[in-house]
């Protein structure tokens, strides 16, 4: 049997990135919902007001062309809305519509579990290293 060849931790992660969304595609397929369509209605519902898409790119760590990309395929699927910014006329707010917030509720549970059975094998402490490792590499890649 041949050795593997070593991989470096940036191939790695965006191996794992990759492996990650394939096989969570099929948690949304019924509501036609991307993974990165979902991480960025739970990024919503979770923030419970409205937000700039500059802060939804900033949390999401993409450009602002892409989110404004990304946005209008949700107002598309009816998920979300951009409404004009009253303190920045120049900038507008998105907010999930009533189609996107119950499609978080109904989706949740599933993503949930999904989770969970992921990290089934592993001890809370090796979870939380794992947590704490990928928080560490994202925050220094960030700045």
């Amino acid at each position: 049997m041949a050795a593997q060849p070593e991989r470096d931790l940036v191939a790695g992660v965006i191996q794992l990135g990759n492996l990650l969304t394939r096989r969570l595609a099929p948690v949304f397929e019924k509501a036609r919902v991307t993974p990165q369509q979902w991480a960025i209605l739970s990024v919503l519902d979770q923030s419970g007001s409205p937000m700039s898409l500059a802060s939804l790119a900033r949390l999401m760590m993409v450009s602002k062309q892409n989110m404004t990309g990304m946005m209008a395929r949700l107002e598309q699927l009816g998920f979300a809305e951009r409404a004009g910014d009253p303190e920045d006329l120049r900038s507008s707010r998105v907010v999930l519509t009533r189609r996107g917030r119950s499609t978080v509720e109904k989706l949740r549970p599933a993503y949930e579990e999904w989770r969970s059975a992921l990290g089934a094998d592993l001890s809370e402490r090796d979870l939380a290293v794992a947590a704490k490792t990928i928080e560490q590499l994202i925050a220094k890649l960030a700045d």
